[in-house]
C-alpha cells in the first residue's frame, strides 16, 4: 500500500514509536494505522507473533500487511500454516503477500510443499502462481512436484485482477511469476535443476507471450542444462533478436553459462556482442556479462565492450569492466582504460574497476598509486576494496624482487658482466643450438606506465639516457605519463616499442641468462622486427633507433598524405577476406592483407574509402566474427606507405656499412620463414624496405619456428599480444611461450 503524501497526525507517531507502542497500535480499529505500524516493525524485524495474530484479521488489507512484515522475518515459520491457507484466498493481493511470505521463508516453510503442491491444480490462475512461486525457494521436498509444475507451464492465462489493483493504486505492476502460472512454474523449475524439464522449457521459448519466453530462458540460466546444451544453442542465438529487452537480456546470461560448462562457438560469440550496440542498458548489461563467460571467444570484440565505459548506465559500465578483466592477457593491455574509471563519480563503478585492476595482476599493478588514493574513499566498499588491491600489489612486486634477488645470487660472474653491459645496449647473443626464441611485439602493445618496473635496471638506465638523446625528448616520461593519445601516435610509439623489447631482454638476462644470450632465433612483429635485428647483432642500439625514428616519422606523414584506414577481421579464410578486399577496391585505390596473424585472423589496411567498403562487406558475410576499424594512423604494410619506404631505404643504405650479419637465425615479416644467421646485410636493407610496403606474415613466422623445433618462446616486452596470438596459432607452443612483461 502506498500511503499518499499528506500524513494523518497518527500516522506520523506510529513511525515515530517504539516495538511495544507499536504492537498496541496493532490493535487500533484504524487499517491505515494498523498497516502503517506493520510497516515499521517489518523495518525493525520485531513482533513476529503479534504480526502472525493479524493474518486472521478480517480486514485483507490488514491480513496482506501483516505478511509482508513477516518476510524475512525469524519465527515467521510459525505462520507457515495459516499463510499457506492465504495462497488460496479469493483476495489477490493477500494472496500474493502470502505467497511473498513463503518465499521468503525457503526450506523452513518446506512442511507446507504438500499443501502448496494440490493448489497447483485450482482453477484460480493467480492461486496456482502463488503456490508455485512459494514452492520455488523450498529445496529438495518440492521436487516431488515436478511433474505439476511443468503442467502449469501450459498454462498462459494470467490473473487480471493484478491489472487491476494496479490501475486503482493498490500496488505497483505486479511480476510475472506472482501472475502468470507459467511463468511461476518456468521459475520454480529453475530453482530447482529440474534437467528433464529442460525440453519443456525449450517448447516455451516460441510463446507469443514475452513474459514467457522470459521466464523460460531466465529458468534455463538457473540449470546445469548438461552436455547436450549445445542443440539448444542455436534457439538461444535466435532469441538474441527478440523485440523484448528481457527475453534478449536473458537469453544472453543462459548463453554465457552455457560457455562456462562447454566450448562456446565462435558464431555465438558474435551473436552476442551485437548485443553491445543495443538500445537497452539491460541487455547491453547482459551482453557484456555473457561475453566474460565466453574466455577467448570474447576477446575479439574488447574493443566494443570498451567502449562501454562510457555508458550512462553504472550497470552497463560495470559489466564492461568485469568482461575486460575477465579477458585475460588481453584485457590486461586495457588496464589504463580501466584505470580511468577509479575516479568516476559512480561508487558501483569505481569499486569494479578497483577489482578489475587487482585481477589484471602485474599490469593491475601499474596503476598501484592510482588505486591508493581510492584508499580514503567515502564510500567503504571501495575503500576496502582499494587496501585488498594494494595488499595484492605489494604481493606481486615482493615476490618479484624475491626470485630477482635469487637469480642474482645464482649468476656467475661472467653472467652478472652481462646485466649492465657497457657500452649501453644489449649484448649481440651468440648462435646457439638451444630450443629457444625470442619475439618482440610491435605498435599496438604499448601502454602508459609501461618501463616503471626496469626503468632502475642499469642496463635499461644506460638505453633511455641514449634514446633521449637521439630523440630529443623524455621517452620514459612519456612512457610513464603519456599522454595516451600521443604514445599512441607512430612516431613516438615505435621508439618506445623498440625500446620497451630490449627493456624485456635485460629483464629476461637476469631471470633466464642462457635464453635471452643464446637464444636459437629471433622475430618481431613489425616494429619488433628492428628490436629483433639488434638483439641479432645486425645494428647496436644507437643505429637501431635513429632507423626506428625515422621510420616511424616516415609512416606518420604517408599515413597523414590521404585518408587511410586499417580494420580488424577475424573469422573469414584468407582466400574470402582477398576476394572482399578485390571487391571493394576502384581505380587507384588501396585495399589488401596487411598482417596474417593467427589462423583467420587478418588486419587490412588501404585507401579510408575502400576500406569502408570492406568493413561493410565483411560485417555482412557469413562466417565473420569481427569486422572493426583501428586506432592505428595509416595504412601501414601497403602501397599506401611508398613514400615512406623511399626514405627509410635510403637511410638503410646509408648505415648499411656499419650493418652486420645476423649471429643467429631471424624468421622475418616479409616472407614468414628463416633467414639464417650470416645472411648478408644487402638482403637485410632490401628486406626491412619491402618490409613496409607489404604484408607481415606473422602466423606463418611462427609456423616455421615450431615447425624447425623451437620449443621455448619468450615475448620480451609491454604486454602478452604476440603471446594471445600464439594461443590460437599452437596451443602447444602457447603453453611454453613466457611475457617478459615490462
Amino acid at each position: 500500500m502506498i500511503l499518499g503524501a499528506g500524513r494523518r497526525p497518527s500516522l506520523l507517531l506510529v513511525l515515530m514509536a517504539s516495538p511495544m507502542e507499536l504492537v498496541k497500535q496493532l490493535g487500533s480499529g484504524d487499517v491505515d494505522t494498523i498497516v502503517a505500524a506493520c510497516q515499521e516493525l517489518s523495518a525493525m524485524k520485531a513482533e513476529p507473533a503479534s504480526l502472525a495474530k493479524l493474518l486472521s484479521h478480517k480486514e485483507p488489507r490488514v491480513k496482506a500487511a501483516a505478511a509482508r512484515a513477516l518476510c524475512g522475518m525469524d519465527g515467521a515459520e510459525a505462520s507457515a500454516p495459516v499463510l499457506t491457507q492465504m495462497v488460496t484466498d479469493a483476495d489477490t493481493y493477500v494472496r500474493i503477500a502470502a505467497s511473498e511470505c513463503l518465499n521468503s521463508m525457503g526450506v523452513k516453510a518446506a512442511s507446507q510443499v504438500a499443501t502448496l503442491g494440490k493448489s497447483l491444480t485450482n482453477s484460480n490462475p493467480g492461486v496456482v502462481a502463488a503456490a508455485a512461486h512459494a514452492l520455488t525457494t523450498m529445496g529438495p521436498s518440492a521436487a516431488d512436484y515436478v511433474q505439476p509444475l511443468e503442467a502449469a507451464l501450459s498454462l498462459e492465462a494470467e490473473d487480471i485482477s493484478t491489472h487491476m489493483l494496479t490501475a486503482a493504486g493498490v500496488m505497483p505492476k505486479t511480476p510475472a511469476v506472482l501472475r502468470k502460472p507459467a511463468c511461476a512454474a518456468a521459475a520454480a523449475l529453475g530453482v530447482l535443476g529440474s534437467t528433464s524439464s529442460v525440453a519443456k522449457l525449450m517448447e516455451l521459448l516460441s510463446s507469443k507471450d514475452w513474459e514467457i519466453r522470459a521466464a523460460a530462458v531466465m529458468a534455463l540460466s538457473q540449470m546445469q542444462v548438461g552436455s547436450d546444451s549445445s542443440r539448444f544453442e542455436s534457439q538461444l542465438t535466435d532469441l538474441l533478436k527478440d523485440p523484448a529487452p528481457d527475453v534478449s537480456a536473458a537469453a544472453c546470461k543462459v548463453l554465457g553459462q552455457m560457455a562456462q560448462n562447454g566450448n562456446p562457438s565462435s558464431s555465438t560469440a558474435a551473436a552476442v556482442a551485437e548485443l553491445l550496440s543495443d538500445p537497452s542498458p539491460q541487455v547491453k548489461a547482459s551482453a557484456a556479462e555473457s561475453l566474460s563467460c565466453m574466455g577467448d571467444e570474447a576477446e575479439a570484440f574488447l574493443e566494443p565492450i570498451c567502449k562501454l565505459f562510457n555508458d550512462k548506465s553504472w550497470k552497463v559500465r560495470v559489466a564492461a569492466v568485469r568482461a575486460v578483466a575477465g579477458c585475460g592477457e588481453l584485457g590486461q593491455m586495457y588496464a589504463s582504460e580501466v584505470c580511468r574509471l577509479t575516479t568516476n563519480n559512480d561508487a558501483r563503478t569505481k569499486l569494479a574497476a578497483v577489482k578489475a585492476l587487482e585481477q589484471m595482476g602485474e599490469r593491475g599493478a601499474c596503476f598501484d598509486e592510482e588505486v591508493e588514493m581510492l584508499m580514503s574513499d567515502n564510500d567503504p566498499e571501495v575503500a576496502i576494496a582499494a587496501k585488498k588491491a594494494i595488499q595484492t600489489f605489494f604481493d606481486l612486486k615482493a615476490a618479484a624482487i624475491e626470485n630477482q634477488t635469487k637469480m642474482a645470487i645464482a649468476e656467475t660472474p661472467a653472467t652478472a658482466n652481462h646485466a649492465s653491459p657497457s657500452p649501453p645496449e644489449p649484448s649481440a647473443p651468440s648462435s646457439g643450438s638451444s630450443t629457444a626464441a625470442l619475439l618482440f611485439p610491435g605498435q599496438g602493445s604499448q601502454y602508459v606506465k609501461m618501463m616503471s618496473d626496469v626503468k632502475d635496471m642499469p642496463a635499461v638506465k644506460d638505453m633511455l639516457s641514449t634514446a633521449q638523446k637521439i630523440l630529443g625528448y623524455d621517452l620514459l616520461k612519456l612512457c610513464l605519463e603519456g599522454p595516451e593519445d600521443q604514445l599512441e601516435q607512430t612516431k613516438f610509439c615505435q621508439p618506445a616499442m623498440y625500446v620497451g623489447g630490449l627493456a624485456g631482454l635485460e629483464l629476461l638476462r637476469k631471470e633466464n641468462p642462457e635464453a635471452a644470450e643464446k637464444p636459437r632465433a629471433v622475430a618481431g612483429l613489425s616494429l619488433g622486427e628492428y628490436t629483433a635485428l639488434t638483439v641479432a647483432g645486425v645494428f647496436d642500439l644507437e643505429t637501431g633507433l635513429r632507423l626506428v625514428k625515422l621510420r616511424g616519422e616516415a609512416m606518420q606523414e604517408a599515413a597523414e598524405a590521404y585518408p587511410q584506414k586499417m580494420i580488424s577481421l577475424a573469422g573469414l579464410k584468407k582466400e574470402v577476406v582477398e576476394g572482399l578486399c578485390a571487391e571493394c577496391r576502384s581505380g587507384d585505390e588501396v585495399c589488401q592483407i596487411a598482417n596474417i596473424l593467427f589462423p583467420n585472423g587478418f588486419s587490412c589496411a588501404g585507401s579510408k574509402a575502400a576500406m569502408e567498403k570492406l568493413l561493410e562487406k565483411a560485417n555482412k558475410t557469413d562466417g565473420c566474427l569481427q569486422a572493426k576499424e583501428l586506432k592505428t594512423s595509416g595504412a601501414f604494410h601497403t602501397k599506401c606507405m611508398m613514400p615512406a619506404r623511399e626514405k627509410l631505404l635510403a637511410a638503410l643504405k646509408e648505415v648499411e656499412p656499419k650493418m652486420k650479419p645476423p649471429t643467429c637465425d631471424v624468421y622475418v615479416n616479409l616472407t614468414g620463414s628463416k633467414i639464417p644467421a650470416g645472411t648478408p646485410v644487402p638482403k637485410i636493407v632490401e628486406m626491412l624496405a619491402d618490409q613496409l610496403t607489404n604484408c607481415v606474415e606473422w602466423m606463418p613466422c611462427m609456423q616455421e619456428m615450431i615447425k624447425d623445433g623451437i620449443v621455448d618462446f619468450y615475448e620480451c616486452g609491454p604486454m602478452k599480444q604476440l603471446k594471445a596470438m600464439m594461443k590460437r596459432i599452437d596451443m602447444t607452443a602457447w603453453k611454453t611461450t613466457q611475457n617478459i612483461h615490462v
